[in-house]
């Protein structure tokens, strides 16, 4: 299980105004909720913690503690007022732990082979169960520019770009934006047709039991254009 970095919160800084807080802003009445869809990092960081929170939720053995756990961690968020650090420092711990939770509630039980020489099969405990494709050496200056398409996730995650020529390219999604994505097997609605240029290489697919599948293109590196 991936913990989300700094590098990746830093990526979701942008200038832009698309906002995607995970409430209606238009409804913001506090200090912070209207820090939040005022700045755009915030309400993407408001939009996964609803992925994320949902994903727990989902998970959750106890319902009722989780909720009242959230509720809680408002209370916490709404202490920061309109400080964007305090705001920012509260979505990044909270969303870790939601991500812990759906970890700690989907890993199975590990069991004693009934054949000791058999190889086991491989899990991770992400949303789809599947190790992270394992990026190889991609070709030296292979990128494109486009713009994002789609983002769909299966026995493993996919991110669809559509260059400045119209045509449509699809590959693993394995850039260090797409990690906190992957890991709720969703990304913010913000991003869609967002410019960018993105880096091509190789990676290793992975089915539902952990087994190899092959190599395809993955986007390994994704930056957002103004």
């Amino acid at each position: 299980m991936k913990i989300i970095p700094a590098l990746i919160l830093a990526s979701l800084f942008c200038t832009s105004t698309s906002y995607a807080a995970g409430f209606d802003c238009s409804k913001a009445k506090s200090p912070s909720e209207k820090t939040i869809c005022g700045t755009t990092s915030l309400a993407n960081l408001d939009e996964i913690l609803v992925l994320s929170f949902n994903k727990a939720l989902e998970a959750s053995a106890d319902a009722k503690a989780l909720k009242t756990a959230q509720l809680a961690w408002l209370k916490a968020r709404e202490a920061c007022a309109s400080k964007v650090d305090c705001i920012t420092e509260a979505y990044t711990t909270r969303i870790s732990e939601l991500i812990h939770l759906v970890a700690k509630n989907q890993q199975p039980v590990a069991s004693t082979p009934a054949n000791p020489s058999a190889k086991p099969v491989a899990t991770q405990a992400t949303t789809n169960n599947n190790p992270t494709p394992t990026p190889t050496p991609k070709p030296a200056g292979k990128t494109l520019s486009g713009s994002i398409v789609s983002y769909e996730c299966g026995d493993n995650c996919y991110l669809t770009v559509k260059d400045e020529q119209g045509n449509d390219h699809v590959a693993l999604c394995t850039a260090p934006q797409c990690d906190s994505w992957n890991e709720v097997a969703a990304m913010p609605t913000s991003f869609l047709k967002k410019k960018v240029q993105v880096s091509v290489g190789r990676a290793k697919q992975y089915d539902g039991a952990g087994n190899e599948m092959g190599e395809m293109d993955a986007f390994d590196k994704i930056l957002f254009l103004p």
